[in-house]
């Protein structure tokens, strides 16, 4: 399987955390994977996993003033094995996070997956699954505690801290394929999901996060946050004849990101994984999951 390494520089000038005379730039090596799940689909064949051909996404930003611009870049699509098919994608992260709130924007459209849950490989070249996400959080109480901190010390740790938040926002997922999810030995289990063609959800979404990082003298570090959130569905399928059906179910969703590493004066460096996952609700009792994982090996140099 190929892997992508790139060197990501990210010039990050001081944050709330740094004095305002320090310049703090940070190299780091990232990855992110994305794919979807569906359960309960019922029968022996109670979930699939649709994939991407992607070994993993590298991706390069730059940070200034606790604003951070990404984009996801791919290696040489010739070092994939082409029997998984060709995915074509496009992703830009946008996000903005101090000590009392912070706010992300996600645009990822994915065009083109493959499954090995059905008895041989599966390739679905024309499903496409794109999703659009602007979630804020504000801080319940005062303290040290950052989410750049924890990701990649885009803020100071001095001391252990934690906060409790609310976490918010607006979510639009859409799924469109040509021919049916199940194929091969799924076929005649689900057939409300077998005749899905195409299914659009609004969401709105509301819940709570608590985050926390310990420091020992010798400056090494652990934390995480955590957010389980609520989310409200506005649906509309549409079926293998072309005809809609609308509906509003409920849903949970979650958030979890974790960092460790070394929080030195001058020198700091760790590692930070940060995971989404969201359920969507589809026809026939089943439910979609989309997952993304991103990973991030990081120094950071104070000056």
């Amino acid at each position: 399987m190929f892997i992508f390494i790139i060197l990501i520089l990210i010039f990050g000038a001081p944050s709330q955390g740094f004095c305002d005379d320090q310049i703090s730039p940070l190299f780091g090596l990232g990855q992110e994977n994305f794919d979807f799940k569906i359960g309960d689909i019922g029968g022996p064949k109670r979930e699939a996993k649709y994939q991407p051909n992607m070994a993993g996404v590298s991706r390069l930003a730059l940070t200034a003033y606790g604003f951070t611009v990404g984009a996801s870049l791919r290696g040489s699509s010739q070092e994939l094995d082409p029997k998984y098919g060709k995915t074509d994608f496009f992703d830009v992260q946008l996000d903005y996070h101090n000590r009392k709130w912070g706010i992300d924007f996600v645009y990822q459209d994915y065009k083109g997956f493959y499954t090995q849950s059905t008895n041989q490989l599966q390739l679905f070249p024309e499903l496409r699954f794109q999703q659009y996400s602007l979630m804020g959080r504000i801080a319940m109480e005062e303290g040290d505690f950052t989410v750049g901190a924890l990701l990649n010390q885009a803020d100071q740790i001095k001391k252990s801290s934690g906060k409790y938040y609310f976490v918010g926002g607006f979510r639009q997922h859409v799924m469109d394929n040509t021919i049916s999810l199940l194929q091969q030995d799924y076929v005649g289990i689900n057939p409300e999901l077998e005749n899905l063609r195409k299914m659009k959800v609004t969401s709105l979404n509301l819940g709570l996060g608590a985050g926390k990082y310990w420091v020992a003298d010798n400056h090494i570090f652990a934390g995480a946050l955590l957010d389980l959130i609520g989310t409200y569905g506005f649906y509309k399928y549409t079926d293998v004849k072309n005809v809609d059906d609308m509906t509003q179910k409920p849903s949970l969703s979650y958030s979890l990101k974790v960092g460790f590493g070394y929080a030195g004066e001058t020198y700091k460096f760790g590692f930070s994984l940060s995971g989404d996952s969201t359920t969507l609700v589809t026809p026939g009792l089943s439910f979609m999951v989309p997952q993304a994982l991103r990973t991030l090996i990081y120094l950071r140099l104070t000056f």
